[in-house]
This record gives C-alpha cells, sequence and structure tokens, in this order.
C-alpha cells in the first residue's frame, strides 16, 4: 500500500515538474517575442515564424550587434536573408536584417533593434509570407503602417525605401498565390510610402514575364537565383547614384 502511495506521489510530482517546464518554455519564448498581438491558434498559424528557433536565434544576434555610424539596413524576409548584401554593396555599410520566414508581425517585433540605431537607411520589403499564410490585405496594410510609424517617430532623419512585394511564379510554387493579391497589396504599400514621404522601389515590373515572375530569375517561382539578384542589386544602386548625383 505505502509502495503504491509512493508511486502516485511520485508520478504527480513528476507531473507537476514537467507542467513547470512547459510553461517556462512558453513565458520564455512569449518574453523574447514580446507577446503576440493575438495569441490565438489561426495567428499561429499566420505568424508562425514568430515562434521559431530561427527567428529567435536570428533576432537575439541583431540585438546584440553594436551598431556603427552610417549604416544601410536591409529589413525583411528570405528574400533579403538569402543575399550576401554586404559583398554586393562593398562600398557601404550594410547589414543584413533578413529572417527567413519572417512576416510583417515578426517584424513589428524586432523594430527596436533597428530604430535605436538611426541608420542611414533602410530597405523594406516584408509580406509574401504574410499573404502565403492568408492574412487579409487589410491587416498586412495595418502592420506596414505601424513598421512606417516607428521608423517617422524613433528615427526620422532615416532614409526609408519600401519596396514593392515581388511577383511569384505559380507553375514552379505549385503554391496557388495570387499575383494580382500581390499587385493590390503594393498599391497599398506605394500610398503608404507616399504618405511618409519615403521613397516606393517598385521592383515588380522588372522582376515580371507573362505575368510571373520570370523564371530566368528562380528555381522554385518565390525567391531569386544569382541572375534575379543581380536584377534587384542593380535597382538599388540607381538609389545611390540617383542622389550622389543630385548633391552634385
Amino acid at each position: 500500500m505505502k509502495r503504491k502511495t509512493w508511486i502516485l506521489v511520485f508520478i504527480a510530482g513528476s507531473l507537476a515538474i514537467l507542467l513547470a517546464l512547459a510553461e517556462n518554455q512558453t513565458d520564455f519564448l512569449r518574453t523574447n517575442a514580446n507577446e503576440m498581438p493575438e495569441n490565438d491558434s489561426e495567428s499561429r498559424k499566420k505568424n508562425i515564424t514568430y515562434y521559431t528557433k530561427y527567428y529567435q536565434t536570428k533576432k537575439s544576434i541583431y540585438d546584440s550587434y553594436t551598431h556603427k555610424d552610417s549604416e544601410t539596413i536591409f529589413l525583411g524576409d528570405s528574400l533579403t536573408d538569402y543575399f550576401e548584401w554586404s559583398e554586393a554593396l562593398s562600398d557601404h555599410e550594410v547589414l543584413n536584417r533578413g529572417i527567413a520566414g519572417d512576416t510583417t508581425t515578426g517584424v513589428l517585433n524586432r523594430m527596436e533593434e533597428v530604430v535605436k540605431s538611426n541608420p542611414d537607411r533602410v530597405y523594406l520589403l516584408i509580406g509574401l509570407n504574410d499573404v502565403i499564410a492568408g492574412q487579409s490585405v487589410n491587416r498586412i496594410e495595418t502592420n506596414y503602417k505601424q513598421i512606417l510609424d516607428t521608423i517617422k517617430t524613433r528615427s526620422p532623419n532615416t532614409e526609408v525605401y519600401v519596396q514593392s512585394l515581388f511577383p511569384v511564379n505559380t507553375a514552379l510554387t505549385g503554391h496557388p498565390i495570387n499575383n494580382s493579391v500581390i499587385q493590390e497589396l503594393n498599391e497599398r504599400i506605394k500610398d503608404l510610402s507616399l504618405l511618409y514621404d519615403y521613397h516606393y522601389l517598385d521592383l515588380y515590373p522588372k522582376l515580371v514575364e507573362f505575368g510571373q515572375l520570370n523564371k530566368d530569375y528562380t528555381f522554385d517561382g518565390v525567391h531569386l537565383n544569382g541572375e534575379g539578384y543581380k536584377v534587384w542589386t542593380r535597382e538599388i544602386l540607381s538609389t545611390y547614384n540617383t542622389n550622389e548625383e543630385a548633391k552634385q
């Protein structure tokens, strides 16, 4: 009898410990993610990057960085993350703040590290993962507004380039992403750029062919290959050249 009682006590104690560890782990994620605005299961599906170890690791690395003067920050998702911006723009002090899989919600969560550095420039490209996850255009637009408002308020001297979302190639992705939704979102983003007196960099027509992401610029229909990044880099370099010429 005593043995059974001891076993039951042991099991109950073990369960209590496991539950406490699970709760501590949840608190850890929420603390490091600054708590999701909505924490329901549907929001988790639509903002899954917010809870990934990759996101948490990258954010932690970015937060630990000591900034320098006159930096340019590229802020976005995998399209930004995958490229070697510091090599492509070796004449400039460039930081890559892309996180693969990120959404507008995830970017909002890590704006503090961006604005506290008062960068010279920010090149923003985010939103495709929101579209893929089924976020509404209205919700994405609201998040964009908060991102731009944060920069305008906290780092007013930063020159911001809001970049259009890229087209996708649905035949290659196998995902039913509608480019018309991307174009609608781009129109909203363009209007917000004008509202905040920021630059709008329309990359969509540079990458599209027959209504789809040019197959010569991609392997999977979403991400760019080397040739695709050459097109993007040329557009970025043109913003530097135009400004430099204007100052002369």
